[in-house]
């Protein structure tokens, strides 16, 4: 019996710790690829304006708030205005620029008008610590 204990305890810290890593990692996705897409966007993307339309805050951090976007972006090279929705991370402190009514900067992929990304050159996102 007392050789069981240790090893039961020990198997469910590890499933403990593999659930906590999967849903961490699950949690994230949104947020990593609205950062790679501006990552991609960046070298292709056709600068724009966004008029944000909803904010709606998802998680607070100690830096960084998730939140989740809804933002119409102008009419660009004939392209009517478009709706988007996408998750992103930002400073608690910067979050007051992207509220609904702000215009904001983002990047559109020329391919693929529904791949949008905060242009995060001139709509800044993070605070350097």
């Amino acid at each position: 019996m007392q050789f069981w204990l240790p090893l039961i305890s020990g198997v469910l810290i590890v499933v403990f710790l593999v659930f906590v890593v999967v849903h961490t990692v699950r949690n994230n996705r949104p947020y990593r690829e609205e950062a790679q897409r501006y990552e991609r966007l960046v070298k292709q993307g056709q600068p724009a304006s966004a008029q944000v339309l909803a904010l709606r805050e998802l998680a607070q951090g100690t830096y960084d708030n998730d939140v989740e976007l809804r933002v119409r972006t102008a009419e660009l090279a004939g392209r009517p205005p478009l709706e988007q929705m996408f998750k992103t991370r930002i400073a608690r402190e910067l979050v007051v620029n992207f509220m609904p009514g702000q215009t904001i900067h983002v990047l559109i992929d020329p391919a693929d008008s529904t791949a949008v990304a905060i242009d995060r050159r001139q709509s800044t996102t993070t605070i350097p610590r």
